[in-house]
């Protein structure tokens, strides 16, 4: 193997101690201003590297020094050199190296879009002269004094939030539209500028160069950058935490600020603009930046605490080789040696990591499928799906085929292949002989109430849950122009009233009596249907029982007359009533036998069997109780058009009768029905429900 010959423009700076406390060196490459940090091995390479003239007498000299360098070490060293091209070399080899790296760089459009479009920096601005010029206005800013007296205010102002908590809740709903949004969007804006700049004056006031601030996109949302890679020369891990850190305090001030001027303020713009300050400060501080999972600001402040320069990629390569351990006990040695207090530690922020991450690419694999038109959506979505999370695996298990010369049949491996085994005979076996359901325990003798027509809730006599008397007045209602109506028919009945006794005391036609007379019962006949229906928005109790309201309901709200709003019901007689989703119709049939178990706690358990089973989905669910709106299992959207709830996905209704006497049921009861079935493996629920929603996603 031929000696390289180095760039000439390389550059070898000190660096950060390592974990070990000793001093840390740093190869710089200022044609892609890059920083390599060097082990000791490679450090004592690089510095014999222009002594020598060929690998033998490179090997040589490190007997003589008496290095522990051995011969896989040199190999590393030498292909990290010319795989980077800190190398010099015109021969054709080297020339026919680097065309091919740069083949491999050079992707199609498409290609490009899909392996990037997660991430895509754009840089914007070079801003060095001008935080220049800011550094002299924020020195001042960033003072002691100045910090006390944020702080003190921001004390205040926790305070304030304290004190005024309902108000600051109530202002989310208030802000809950466009509008609102608009706002935020601003206020992000704002403060993400804010956060960078941060970033970038602290670098500047440690005499660092910050050589670009632009826009990153992720998954196409653009959120700001600045590109801090000088930190890499600094020596004092203090000074890099603060750089790290320097974001998330210039958030924090902010938010301590705007907190004391939404405290102090009157009602109006500057106090809702003190609100989204706050709010978007402290969201996207505790929310994104403080995560050590994603490359923000979290995990380098987590990596500068723990010294520890490349974090991630050296955690997860300690823990693919402690689950080769577990599952297999390869006779390997660990990538890195770590103290067993920091190799659990390690160890266990790996799995961490790749369990947040598998949620959160799922998730941002369903945001772009659902945001981005149907086509698009679905390519994004297995194209996410594929790179970054299958392809993982399946590079892990490459790994395991190539050491396969290694495994043999150790404790570990057998204990492996039989948790693999029974696991899989848990999902492959047909031995669940049940599905559960959501339920609600009910009377089965019931008495809708509603309106007969669309009114307004002017007052409510009856509590939930409560006995009542036939005849009782549960609620009483209004209608602005019925009472309108109302009101100008019984003036008009007066004035014909009185027009009538004028003609009883004088002699004028006839004919003009005999008119009013008959005005005057058609008046009269009017004013009578009209107070007819103003009694009939009067509800009462149509027979004696326990009331059960079939909605919330307050003073002031309108109610159609389709919306069933209480019903009175004999607690003696109860009844189930499951909702059974689609993919499970076909596992029960009548008189199917059951068993109701309440989410209480206090009911007992009631056997039962299946009666009636609808055969058609049902439209909304009358059971508010049952909804997710209100803390229920089954979830729903509200329907703008008349207040319904419609559930998410098809369920059917099926009425269960209860075989045992349980207690007496005074009011409507959540639980779930397990209804028994033939024997079914659980993976074959889960594909079926799988390619049930592959089905109803696939039409365009």
């Amino acid at each position: 193997m031929d000696i390289p010959v180095l760039r000439q423009d390389l550059r070898l700076l000190p660096g950060s101690r390592d974990e070990a406390g000793e001093s840390g060196w740093l190869l710089y490459d200022p044609l892609r201003h890059q920083y390599f940090a060097l082990t000791r091995s490679a450090l004592l390479l690089l510095r014999l590297l222009p002594k020598i003239t060929s690998l033998d007498d490179l090997k040589t000299r490190l007997a003589s020094d008496q290095a522990q360098v051995d011969d896989h070490d040199i190999e590393q060293f030498l292909g990290f050199l010319n795989d980077n091209f800190l190398s010099v070399g015109s021969d054709a080899a080297h020339v026919a190296k680097i065309a091919e790296a740069h083949k491999k760089r050079q992707h199609h459009w498409f290609m490009w879009l899909v392996h990037n479009y997660l991430f895509i920096k754009i840089p914007l601005i070079r801003p060095d002269s001008m935080l220049d010029r800011l550094l002299r206005v924020a020195r001042p800013l960033a003072s002691r004094p100045a910090r006390m007296a944020t702080y003190a205010l921001g004390l205040y102002g926790v305070f304030a939030l304290i004190w005024q908590w309902e108000q600051f809740v109530t202002t989310f709903d208030h802000f809950f539209n466009w509008q609102g949004l608009s706002y935020y969007l601003l206020a992000l804006i704002g403060v993400k500028i804010a956060h960078e700049l941060g970033h970038a004056l602290v670098a500047k006031h440690h005499g660092l160069r910050v050589s670009s601030m632009g826009v990153a996109l992720l998954v196409l949302f653009p959120v700001l950058y600045t590109d801090n890679t000088d930190a890499w020369r600094l020596t004092d891990q203090r000074k890099k935490l603060q750089i790290v850190l320097a974001g998330l305090t210039v958030e924090l001030h902010i938010a301590l600020l705007a907190l004391f001027s939404w405290g102090i303020l009157d009602d109006g713009p500057a106090k809702s603009a003190a609100f989204f300050l706050a709010t978007t400060s402290i969201a996207g501080s505790l929310l994104v930046n403080l995560s050590p999972f994603m490359r923000f600001d979290g995990y380098y402040a987590l990596a500068d605490f723990l010294g520890m320069q490349n974090l991630q990629p050296r955690a997860f390569e300690l823990a693919r080789w402690q689950l080769r351990q577990w599952l297999f006990g390869l006779p390997e040695n660990a990538p890195e040696p770590f103290p067993p207090g920091k190799h659990f530690f390690l160890v266990i922020y790996s799995f961490a990591t790749w369990i947040y991450r598998l949620f959160l690419f799922i998730g941002i694999a369903l945001l772009v499928y659902f945001m981005a038109f149907k086509l698009l959506g679905l390519f994004l979505f297995i194209v996410e799906i594929i790179w970054f999370i299958l392809r993982p695996i399946y590079a892990e298990m490459k790994r395991w085929w190539a050491k396969r010369a290694m495994f043999s049949l150790n404790r570990p491996t057998l204990r492996s292949v039989f948790i693999f085994f029974f696991l899989s005979g848990l999902a492959l076996a047909p031995w669940r002989m049940s599905i559960s359901t959501p339920a609600i325990l009910e009377s089965g003798k019931q008495i809708p109430i509603h309106l007969k027509e669309a009114a307004q809730i002017a007052e409510i006599r009856a509590e939930n849950h409560q006995y009542v008397e036939a005849g009782a007045v549960l609620l009483v209602a209004s209608q602005p122009s019925l009472e309108h109506d109302i009101e100008s028919t019984a003036r008009r009945t007066r004035l014909l009233e009185l027009e009538l006794r004028r003609y009883a005391n004088s002699r004028d036609d006839l004919s003009n009596k005999l008119v009013t007379e008959q005005k005057l019962g058609e008046m009269q006949s009017r004013l009578s249907a009209l107070m007819a229906r103003r009694a009939e928005l009067t509800l009462r109790a149509p027979a004696a029982g326990y009331l059960q309201l079939s909605r919330p309901l307050s003073v002031g709200q309108w109610v159609q007359p389709s919306e069933q709003l209480f019903f009175i019901f004999d607690k003696q007689r109860p009844q189930i009533v499951a909702f059974i989703s689609e993919g499970q119709m076909h596992r029960i049939s009548r008189d199917s036998a059951a068993t109701f178990i309440a989410n209480d706690g206090i009911h007992e358990t009631l056997r039962a069997h299946i009666g009636a089973i609808e055969e058609t989905a049902i439209e909304s669910v009358t059971y508010y109780e049952m909804t997710s709106a209100h803390g229920g299992p089954i979830a729903v959207r509200q329907d703008a058009s008349d207040g319904a709830s419609r559930p998410e996905e098809a369920y059917y209704k099926a009425l269960a009768h209860p075989i045992t006497q349980g207690d007496s049921v005074n009011h409507n009861i959540i639980g779930e029905l397990h209804i028994e079935t033939a024997a079914y493996a659980p993976f074959n629920a889960l594909w079926n429900g799988i390619a049930a929603l592959l089905v109803r996603e696939s039409g365009f």
